[in-house]
């Protein structure tokens, strides 16, 4: 990969880098920062999402020295220990240092990414969006029935719910995220039936297609690509230049290249295996219910 095709995409992956930890923020976890490492952990949820430890922004090593700081101070706070991080900003033998302090690969996610002015001087298809079936409308919305509508998906069986794992996706019935222009919901109604809804997190420039869910009788490619559309078109009218979505599956991946997304990097996550007394449970103490796996 040529030099500056290099630093656009590690500008890309700096800015996902950024948006994740933001959001966790508010969602309510802290951090603590110890030496070339930062801690990441939630006072009272103990969803992995939360809790984990993460190189310091903008740096490009981190000795084991610190990583075992980071995994002390997980264990002090009653949580397993973990490190997270981007796959593209850091080298492959990072992982060795993690392996070597007994931590094992967890989880890995790669990251499909769209940016409006392309990569290496190569810009993406534009976002036009396919014809709509018979009846079936799309709508922006901001005012509390995105929420509700989250709300209604979790709660019935009849929608597939896509969530992505690496950004928690909270349902509740608050509206300050939405007042603040942090968080875009897109209804998609079929004879005024609601039967989708996507949400898309912004932070400063960044969106993430953080969720979507379908009615399963109308869940196909073709929904899904318009609902999908929709919520991208959003993001860039909110002055958005990049957005990322992770490619957990081939499907995934294939369906996002067809969008216009690009593969770069991976979210990469080791842990510790379970100890006694250390807690890491997927339960929820929020008091919405907080939505992160498929």
């Amino acid at each position: 990969m040529e030099e500056s095709a290099q630093r656009e995409t590690r500008r890309a992956l700096r800015q996902v880098q950024e948006h994740l930890y933001q959001a966790h923020l508010l969602l309510g976890a802290q951090t603590e920062d110890l030496g070339l490492v930062e801690v990441v952990y939630h006072p009272t949820n103990t969803l992995p999402d939360l809790n984990y430890v993460t190189p310091r922004r903008k740096t490009a090593w981190v000795s084991g020295h610190d990583v075992e700081q980071g995994i002390d101070y997980l264990r002090k706070m009653q949580r397993r220990p973990r490190v997270q991080y981007i796959e593209g900003l850091f080298p492959p033998l990072f992982a060795k240092t993690l392996t070597g302090l007994g931590l094992e690969a967890e989880k890995e996610t790669p990251l499909m990414i769209y940016r409006a002015a392309g990569f290496n001087g190569v810009l993406p298809p534009p976002l036009e969006a396919p014809s709509k079936p018979d009846g079936v409308t799309l709508e922006r919305v901001h005012d509390q029935r995105g929420v509700e509508m989250w709300w209604y998906v979790w709660r019935n069986a009849h929608y597939d719910v896509l969530t992505l794992g690496v950004e928690p996706l909270v349902v509740g019935r608050e509206m300050a995220v939405l007042k603040l222009g942090q968080q875009i919901d897109i209804l998609m109604h079929r004879y005024t039936f609601p039967i989708g809804v996507a949400r898309v997190s912004i932070q400063q420039e960044t969106a993430h297609l953080l969720g979507v869910a379908l009615m399963r009788e109308h869940r196909t490619p073709e929904m899904l690509k318009l609902l999908q559309l929709a919520a991208m078109q959003a993001a860039f009218e909110a002055n958005c230049e990049l957005i990322f979505a992770p490619g957990e599956s081939e499907e995934d991946r294939r369906h996002c290249r067809a969008l216009g997304f690009a593969d770069l990097g991976s979210m990469i996550c080791y842990s510790a295996k379970a100890e006694g007394g250390i807690e890491d449970t997927h339960g929820v103490v929020f008091s919405q219910p907080v939505l992160t796996l498929r």
